[in-house]
Formats: C-alpha cells, structure tokens, sequence
C-alpha cells in the first residue's frame, strides 16, 4: 500500500511516470523522512549504491503490483552505463490501483501515510531544476552524501536518522519557540537539497 500511496502521489503531482532511479530515490527520501509526519520507517537500512538508492524487496514488491495488474509497468528495458548492466522501467497506478486506494483511503493509518506521501512528492516536483537534474539532486541527502560507497545507512531510529534530523534542523524547529508545520519541514528540505545542488553545479562549471 505505501507503494501505491507513492504512486497515487506522483499521479496527482505530475510526475508520472516513475523510472526505477526515480521510484527508489523517492522511496528512500519518504522512509528517511518519515519520523516528521510520525510514521514508522518502512524500511530504515540501505546500502550506499554509486548509482542511488535501491531497494530490493521495493522492487520485488512494484513488480508483484505490476503482475496483479494494480501497477503499470512500460518500457522496460536493459541499460549499461559505467557502472555495469541494470533493468529500467516506467511505473503508473492502473485504474484496478487507484480503485483500491481510493478504497483504502477510508482507514485512518492509510490516510495519514497517504497525507505525508503526497508531500513529500509534491516537494519533489516543486524543485525548480531542470528535469533530467531533480533525481541527481536527491542524492544531496545529508545520510546519502556522508555514507561511502557500499557502506550501510542505517534510519531505523529517531537519533540515527540524519535525513529527519537534519530537516528539523533546517526548518529551525524549535529553535527559540520557533514553530514549523510538518508539511513546511518536508518542503524546505527538497528546497534544501534544490539549492544544494545548483550551488555544486555552479562550483562544476566554473572549474
């Protein structure tokens, strides 16, 4: 369900389809941004890819909804860059999965998942860069950033969780009573990692 929330998500904000570099990244992004609506971590333990975030039982799981034709899957392809060999493909909700989650929209727990989910993707599609620049921004993440290659990232908890920690940070939450909605938190740290990106690739050309 927190696939086809995400998926319901991109439909509404316009940024469908979903390739499988943009599906994990926004995936990661919502699992590690999670405690700031108070929703459990899906899924708090990744390993650094030079390539982005990947999350093999994501995958299996977009697939299998794909199979039980709740997901659209196109344009699947095999790719090679400098990396090595990889599978692409294109992601939509079908109208069997936007049925089913209009249906379980009624459920408090889905509707509050649902809420975060459409922020954190209307966040992403807010990012004022170029489109073929927005996925590469994502990997700006503080946790992302700071990991080396192939070493775990580890969000589990609350005190090692430096993607919320850092948004609350950002947002100056707290700071002399300093208040800032969950939703202004999850937007001004797209809008962080916006600004990040485009100060680095003004470094890169000017060197």
């Amino acid at each position: 369900m927190w696939l086809l929330l995400l998926l319901d998500a991109a439909e509404r904000a316009g940024v469908t389809p979903l390739s499988v570099g943009r599906l994990h990244r926004l995936v990661y992004l919502a699992n590690a941004m999670a405690p700031v609506y108070d929703i459990l971590t899906p899924d708090g333990y990744i390993l650094k890819y030079k390539r982005g975030p990947f999350f093999p039982a994501v995958q299996w799981d977009i697939d299998r909804l794909g199979a039980q034709g709740l997901a659209r899957v196109a344009n699947l392809q095999r790719a090679e860059d400098e990396l090595g060999w990889w599978f692409d493909a294109d992601y939509t909700l079908t109208k069997r999965g936007m049925g089913a989650v209009d249906a379980a929209k009624g459920l408090t727990e889905i509707a509050a998942k649902g809420s975060f989910l459409r922020e954190v993707v209307k966040a992403f599609a807010a990012m004022e860069l170029p489109e073929d620049e927005r996925d590469a921004a994502l990997l700006g993440d503080v946790a992302y950033a700071k990991a080396d290659d192939q070493a775990p990232i580890d969000f589990r908890t609350a005190s090692e969780n430096l993607t919320s920690l850092a948004a609350t940070a950002i947002a100056g939450k707290g700071y002399e009573g300093h208040q800032v909605s969950r939703r202004a938190e999850v937007h001004l740290y797209f809008r962080y990692l916006e600004r990040l990106w485009a100060r680095q690739s003004g470094a890169r050309n000017s060197a």
